[in-house]
């Protein structure tokens, strides 16, 4: 990757990257974009084609609806015949990478824009922060730069608190805000492929970047020392099918959390089929046989079915988890469930594109005590 320094106009580094993404278009980088916009109290992601649409889009607002990995699945599974730029968190990133394993996304035509990230607010709490004035999109990169994230005592989601992937792999194009003065200037990277044109955009030479390397490196490390605190701890929750259980006791079975996950693509789920709609006399029948049950039944199995079917792929993005509408700590419990198979296997999702699926390759010893 080579480095490229962005000056900042006015000191609003948001107009000068809307500035940028303009000039993407205009120099035909890509044809399109697919990038967030503000909107009243919250962003949306949205896909530009005329360079003046582009003049709203802020890469560096901390607020998601959604992982967009699904958004770019539903751009790219049957073909995409232009070229788009995608800007993406590095959660989404490696999410995109595993949907592509799983055949469905494609890398074709597609220009991964990674961007920097410390984190997004819950959607609520974006909303409640900017209405009340205590956060401005356009300042928030100026007070984030130096890695603190909290606004008045709240802080950004759990699962961005313990991420340590502050950077997104795998883009031909990076934009760098962290540890950048970025009131004067932001970090402009790009591939071979793309130096030339991107150059064309108002880019000077790269300058000192040691103190935003040290500021990631120590974030990294603190992030992950505290993603590992924080599963450990967590870990004694469901070391057993009744703490499980408890855990699992107000889950409505709405599916939301399935619908957020960029991982679970089924188009039918096995929960929502025949399979799981029982005739009135068997529950009655469980009744009897139990004395109560509890309804909605099968809960735990829903979570343990999804824990089988993605746990190897979570990105630990938490999208889950904001989408529970009984505040249970879905995405913790993921990540605990997921790292026991990621380390089994010595697999992190979105790593390498080239890097099997574990459960699509078969070997003798890997199950072996170790």
């Amino acid at each position: 990757m080579k480095n490229y320094i962005l000056k900042v106009e006015n000191n609003n580094p948001v107009k000068s990257l809307a500035g940028f993404m303009k000039g993407l278009l205009e120099q035909q980088v890509v044809d399109a974009l697919f990038v967030q916009q503000p909107v009243d109290g919250a962003a949306v992601h949205t896909l530009v084609k005329e360079p003046e649409a582009a003049a709203g889009a802020n890469p560096l607002v901390p607020v998601s609806l959604q992982n967009a990995a699904r958004l770019v699945s539903d751009l790219t599974s049957r073909g995409l015949k232009e070229k788009v730029g995608v800007v993406l968190r590095s959660c989404e990133v490696r999410a995109l990478v595993e949907l592509v394993k799983l055949q469905q996304a494609k890398l074709d035509n597609l220009v991964i824009i990674g961007v920097d990230c410390l984190g997004t607010f819950e959607p609520s709490t974006y909303r409640q922060l900017v209405k009340s004035g205590q956060l401005k999109p356009e300042d928030w990169a100026a007070k984030a730069a130096g890695g603190e994230t909290a606004i008045g005592g709240t802080d950004v989601r759990r699962s961005c608190r313990i991420c340590d992937h502050v950077t997104a792999e795998h883009a031909q194009i990076h934009i760098g805000w962290v540890g950048m003065n970025v009131n004067s200037e932001l970090l402009i990277q790009a591939g071979d492929e793309l130096a030339g044109a991107v150059e064309k955009i108002g880019l000077s030479g790269g300058g000192d970047l040691s103190k935003r390397s040290d500021l990631i490196s120590r974030l990294v490390e603190t992030r992950a020392a505290e993603k590992e605190k924080m599963i450990a701890e967590y870990s004694d929750k469901l070391n057993s099918m009744d703490k499980l259980m408890d855990e699992l006791s107000a889950c409505l079975k709405c599916s939301n959390c399935r619908q957020a996950c960029p991982i679970c693509f089924c188009r039918e789920c096995v929960f929502i089929s025949p399979t799981f709609q029982h005739d009135a006399d068997k529950y009655l029948k469980w009744a009897e046989r139990k004395g109560c049950i509890e309804m909605p039944t099968d809960t735990v199995l829903f979570h343990l079915t999804r824990a089988n079917h993605m746990g190897e792929s979570c990105v630990g993005c938490g999208q889950c988890e904001s989408a529970c509408p009984s505040g249970i700590p879905v995405g913790m419990m993921f990540q605990v469930m997921s790292k026991r198979i990621q380390d089994l296997f010595d697999y992190v999702p979105g790593r390498d594109i080239e890097e099997p699926l574990p459960l699509s390759t078969y070997k003798e010893v890997e199950l072996e005590p170790r």
